[in-house]
């Protein structure tokens, strides 16, 4: 289980989060326990979000956009796309965080187990590119986006950080 200190508005608040499966999680939220599941993330610097908390069909919580901390973990956006975003995820689950338009970048540190692409190969969003392993689990990245491969900067039993470019798209 992990607990986080979140900023609303100025208040403080404790969140605790434990993971029941890979995109399902328990949440506690002022005493109140909700289960929720994961349907899309992106790991974006300075990325604006937009929380919600999605328990049946109804909302509970929404919190207003915040910009987050260059130096802040990265936290996956909960629930449906926040106003005036596209209703088409951004980022496949189980993708990889994106520092631009035409990269995939490490959403953790790890060891690249696998490559399942190559350099000038033709993807669709959701095509699996490799496998991450973090924490002795295998993470198989996805394309973000629509492209063609320009370069794989990673190799296969490398050690990457958070960040770290793994894919190139023209």
């Amino acid at each position: 289980m992990r607990r986080y200190t979140i900023s609303i508005d100025g208040s403080d608040h404790e969140v605790d989060v434990e993971e029941v499966t890979a995109n399902t999680f328990r949440v506690q939220i002022a005493g109140k326990s909700v289960d929720v599941r994961l349907r899309d993330h992106q790991d974006l610097a300075q990325a604006m979000i937009t929380p919600e908390v999605e328990v049946g069909r109804g909302v509970v919580a929404t919190a207003a956009p915040s910009a987050l901390p260059h130096q802040a973990a990265p936290q996956p956006a909960i629930g449906t796309p926040g106003p005036g975003a596209s209703p088409h995820p951004a980022a496949p689950a189980g993708g990889g965080a994106a520092s631009g338009v035409n990269t995939l970048t490490a959403p953790m540190p790890g060891v690249v187990l696998s490559i399942s692409a190559q350099p000038g190969q033709s993807v669709k969003r959701g095509d699996a590119l490799l496998v991450l392993e973090a924490m002795k689990m295998k993470n198989e990245l996805r394309a973000t986006r629509d492209g063609i491969i320009a370069s794989i900067p990673a190799e296969v039993g490398a050690q990457v950080k958070f960040g770290d470019e793994l894919v190139v798209f023209e």
